[in-house]
């Protein structure tokens, strides 16, 4: 008999946490966490739509989905995971190849406007023939050999760096209090002011709050203090299975004293030491000397492309608003 979705249903939040909690593939921003985070953030411009999908052979999937308004309203885009990170289905009952095809038919042929980045470590997602709108790549770690095998494969100048930051006084803890996430954000304003127009993306203080109120176990805000001041940080999110260095910001002032290369040591090592599979270094936004970055750690490169599907409605308005911007730019 052939298999076929049976029922789509909105997913209930407990029904979210459970089949995340548990699936082996799943990242941070598969959670219900996440895509909460962003609605309370946008002001529920973005706003959960999580849906639970049941086969005909009584296997379920998850599709954590999230809702965007776009040109005042006319038109709604799904946004398989908010702020452009891994998305696709999460689950707990084993899925086969024939569950992903039905999965990827149901996400870019019956659900309109749509974007997608596929998961790289959901190997089903990336064996399904899917039309791809843009190739890209994360970078991570493979944490299943030890820290120590991991640490051996580092360049000289990143082992160095991080003996060199401790001996300059150094130290890596992680943030406890709303002030060390106000004092982490002055960081990365410091940095956007360095970085200008090549920074991939300008995050508003209000989302780094909310993520502090969160209080939550898979948020954790790693620390490089060197004389009581923090010079640097790392903004990490914790999965059953992986863990992902979403955010990052140092002082160029003590950039001498290489506070980040400190803080990878010890956030890969406790991810090693907490038994935590995949350590994720993001998606490098097109920047070179970032993905190098990367790369001397002993990084490999992931595949985790791109999927947009946009309704002709979609494709009509974007053509006229930028034909408006164009010929009315005030």
């Amino acid at each position: 008999m052939n298999l076929k979705i049976e029922n789509i249903r909105d997913a209930t939040s407990n029904e979210w946490d459970e089949i995340w909690q548990q699936c082996d593939y799943a990242t941070y921003f598969h959670s219900r966490e996440w895509a909460e985070i962003w609605n309370v953030y946008t002001k529920n411009n973005i706003r959960p739509v999580p849906k639970l999908i049941s086969f005909s052979d009584g296997k379920k999937a998850l599709l954590p989905l999230s809702l965007q308004p776009n040109y005042r309203g006319l038109v709604k885009t799904y946004l398989s995971s908010p702020a452009g990170t891994f998305g696709g289905w999460i689950d707990q009952d084993k899925l086969e190849i024939k569950h992903a095809i039905l999965l990827s038919n149901l996400l870019t042929k019956k659900m309109g406007n749509l974007c997608w980045r596929v998961n790289p470590y959901d190997e089903l997602a990336l064996k399904i023939n899917i039309e791809i709108s843009r190739e890209d790549e994360t970078h991570a770690l493979n944490l299943s050999n030890g820290f120590d095998t991991i640490y051996k494969e580092w360049t000289k100048g990143h082992s160095s760096a991080a003996r060199k930051a401790r001996k300059a006084g150094v130290f890596i803890r992680l943030a406890s209090q709303l002030d060390d996430w106000q004092s982490y954000y002055r960081v990365y304003e410091d940095s956007l002011n360095r970085w200008g127009e090549k920074a991939s993306n300008k995050y508003g203080r209000e989302l780094f709050e909310e993520i502090f109120h969160r209080h939550s176990h898979s948020i954790r805000l790693w620390l490089a203090i060197y004389q009581e001041e923090i010079v640097a940080g790392a903004l990490c999110f914790y999965a059953k299975r992986h863990v992902v260095y979403w955010h990052g910001a140092a002082l160029d002032k003590y950039f001498n004293l290489r506070p980040v290369n400190l803080l990878m040591y010890e956030i890969i090592k406790n991810a090693c030491e907490e038994k935590y599979l995949w350590f994720d270094f993001n998606p490098s936004g097109g920047h070179e000397g970032v993905k190098s970055f990367k790369k001397s750690f002993g990084a490999q490169p992931l595949a985790c492309p791109i999927i947009n599907k946009n309704t002709m409605i979609s494709r009509s308005l974007g053509i006229v608003s930028r034909m408006v911007k164009r010929f009315l730019p005030w």
